[in-house]
């Protein structure tokens, strides 16, 4: 990444615009086509070959979630996942006040009823999961992963590949960090909503060919017992960085 362009994203990420809409491609009738050609045309075409290991890895975790199968996802989880999660993981904080209450909230040796409670704040702010949108690897260096860059935008770098991945999961097992997005579906109130912020009905709103709400995930993955697992993750909004 360019110096000009790492400027640009930190420029972006500090403003932070929370937007539920995504230019798509348009089908008849002015819809877009948010469908899969096949169950791995999201997984990015664009990945080196060492990349595509991370990829497959990381796919059934990313796809039980958009299917809004919990106990499916909760399954796939390394035991380091497992051990603590806390709000910011699900539910970002949005002010610096926030911070501290959202970390407060965690729980330790999580089980699949308490991860299945904790998505209810992912959907409550960004929709129901419907399916998956793309996904891609963003970096496998290991002192990115591990908050070692010494170079200029090192931190940056490690900001958005790992986020708030706790120091404690071990610093050689960490091997890539993914980031995707999932479509998701509105509540007929939360339509009603974004119709009245935007100022049309909700008719004009779902015919619009740039709504297309989603919201991001980060997943971090280590290797463990010899496979590759899902150590780490973050739901996270949409912004002009996507």
């Amino acid at each position: 990444m360019s110096v000009a362009c790492r400027v640009t994203t930190l420029i972006a990420a500090t403003l932070l615009p929370v937007s539920l809409t995504s230019c798509g491609k348009k089908g008849p009738g002015g819809e877009k086509n948010t469908a899969q050609k096949s169950e791995d045309d999201f997984l990015d075409k664009d990945a080196k070959p060492d990349e595509r290991q991370y990829l497959l890895a990381a796919k059934p975790f990313f796809v039980a979630v958009a299917s809004r199968k919990y106990a499916d996802a909760y399954a796939l989880l390394s035991s380091h996942a497992r051990a603590r999660m806390s709000l910011d993981q699900f539910k970002p904080a949005q002010q610096d006040a926030d911070v501290q209450q959202n970390q407060s909230y965690a729980f330790d040796n999580v089980t699949a009823e308490q991860f299945a409670y904790l998505m209810q704040y992912v959907e409550a702010a960004h929709g129901a999961p419907r399916a998956p949108k793309m996904l891609h690897v963003f970096s496998t260096d290991p002192d990115v992963l591990n908050r070692r860059s010494k170079e200029q935008f090192g931190a940056m770098d490690s900001m958005f590949a790992i986020g708030a991945m706790p120091d404690w999961i071990p610093a050689d097992i960490r091997r890539a960090s993914l980031r995707g997005q999932i479509h998701t579906e509105l509540s007929p109130q939360e339509l009603q909503n974004v119709a009245q912020r935007e100022g049309i009905s909700v008719e004009d709103l779902k015919k619009s060919g740039d709504f297309d709400p989603y919201f991001n995930l980060k997943i971090v993955l280590v290797e463990e017992g010899g496979q590759l697992r899902v150590a780490y993750f973050e739901f996270l909004p949409p912004s002009m960085l996507d």
